[in-house]
């Protein structure tokens, strides 16, 4: 899955993604200008208050509430400490020109992939009522989701399953929820189950392939690691070793509170 190449993250800035969280609705490369930092736009919202205000893609950042722009800290603070609905002031370059623009704070979308062209930072969509194994397992508040899109043909997602079964057993009573998610029948997942690869973790069949429609899933075994609040933190595809999973993990499960 391709990855935004450009400098830095979207401006949402927070410690952690959580619900309601104010943001800009930018993309953006790192460039400098009369020797300071500046933003060079490359994406923008379409329901975002940069977009309302104008923000077009190629104009440049360079100062933030009426101060020249010389590190990123600055826009962090201006938009982690506003609300949904508060404004603050774009010092933008377009044409060789200055334009000082107004921009509204919005409450950050949970699916920004048309935005970022991946699946990173966009919250995962609610599961339904389809888990056809150890749906009662489910954790009503993980520290951390690890969500496992794989096929019972696939030799490296059957070589993933014990490695996942593992770290799940490790981490699960510390927070850790794994789920598997397939979309092919239910006959052929159950006799999967029930002969030598029964699963400790919950196992989901996402019959309409919606899941893998909306984060683009094309390869098996993908892996999904979702923070606390169900934001995507991490994907990548391929058996992965227990060290790599662990890791991981463990990285999400420090940061929530």
């Amino acid at each position: 899955m391709k990855h935004l190449k450009l400098t830095a993250l979207l401006i949402a800035f927070a410690a952690s993604f959580s619900s309601a969280v104010p943001w800009l609705g930018l993309t953006f490369k790192k460039t400098t200008y009369e020797n300071h930092l500046s933003l060079v736009v490359k994406g923008v919202h379409p329901n975002s208050g940069c977009f309302n205000a104008g923000i077009q893609a190629e104009d440049q950042i360079i100062g933030v509430q009426g101060a020249v722009l010389s590190e990123m800290s600055q826009i962090q603070d201006a938009v982690s400490k506003g609300k949904s609905g508060q404004s603050i002031k774009l010092d933008v370059l377009r044409d060789a020109k200055k334009i000082t623009m107004t921009v509204k704070l919005t409450d950050r979308p949970d699916d920004i992939s048309s935005l970022t062209g991946s699946a990173i930072g966009s919250k995962i969509a609610e599961f339904k009522a389809n888990f056809y194994q150890n749906g009662e397992k489910r954790q009503a508040k993980p520290k951390a989701t690890l969500l496992d899109f794989w096929a019972t043909w696939c030799g490296p997602c059957r070589k993933t399953l014990p490695v996942l079964a593992n770290v799940y057993s490790k981490y699960s009573a510390q927070g850790l929820e794994v789920i598997g998610i397939s979309n092919e029948d239910v006959n052929t997942l159950n006799n999967f189950y029930n002969g030598k690869h029964k699963s400790p973790y919950p196992l989901y069949r996402d019959a309409s392939q919606d899941l893998w429609r909306r984060y683009g899933i094309r390869a098996v075994p993908t892996l999904m690691l979702l923070d606390q609040n169900g934001y995507i933190k991490r994907v990548w595809s391929g058996a992965p070793s227990q060290a790599l999973v662990e890791k991981l993990v463990l990285e999400v499960m420090n940061e929530a509170k």
